[in-house]
């Protein structure tokens, strides 16, 4: 995106909060109504994860990171939380749905990529927006060190904390 958007893209990352207005686009994790108005054409775009690796990620990083601040997050690490509880407990239960998909069907999004297929995704994306070039893929958000093993028992239970964010999931699949 960076190839064809050069500063016209705004990452939106933590606190940032760019004016939409200014940019042919932004790039990040926030709630797309965000940057919505009465007049909006702007296409929305969502890349998703397996939710149960995403959350077994989040999981990860979070249990690796220092405090930093964020109150969820030292409340995770004051509790030492199991992955199970960590994907039940209401703060993570809910982002999803609360945070970046409020008000939205998959129908709504103008494209739904899957991150394990995002090489071909992107590809269709540049073709659907005719972008000159797809762009080399970078690998920027890894997090190191040992990850969790999700045995049956919980993958299940995160599948049922994060039934909404799997049918998002499988709605992308579909596409």
């Amino acid at each position: 995106m960076l190839r064809e958007y050069g500063a016209d893209l705004a990452p939106v990352y933590g606190g940032a909060r760019p004016n939409g207005r200014e940019f042919r686009a932004v790039h990040g994790h926030f709630s797309p109504a965000r940057f919505w108005s009465a007049g909006r054409k702007a296409k929305t775009i969502m890349w998703l994860r397996d939710p149960v690796e995403r959350i077994a990620s989040y999981y990860d990083f979070w249990s690796g990171t220092e405090r930093h601040g964020n109150p969820n997050h030292d409340e995770f690490l004051r509790r030492d939380m199991s992955l199970t509880e960590f994907a039940s407990w209401d703060p993570i239960r809910t982002e999803f749905t609360h945070d970046y998909v409020a008000g939205l069907e998959p129908d709504d999004v103008f494209f739904l990529g899957v991150t394990e297929r995002y090489e071909a995704d992107l590809g269709r994306l540049a073709t659907l927006l005719d972008w000159s070039t797809a762009g080399a893929i970078v690998e920027t958000n890894v997090t190191p060190g040992d990850r969790s093993v999700v045995d049956d028992a919980t993958r299940t239970a995160i599948l049922e904390a994060h039934a909404s964010e799997a049918e998002w999931y499988r709605a992308a699949l579909r596409r």
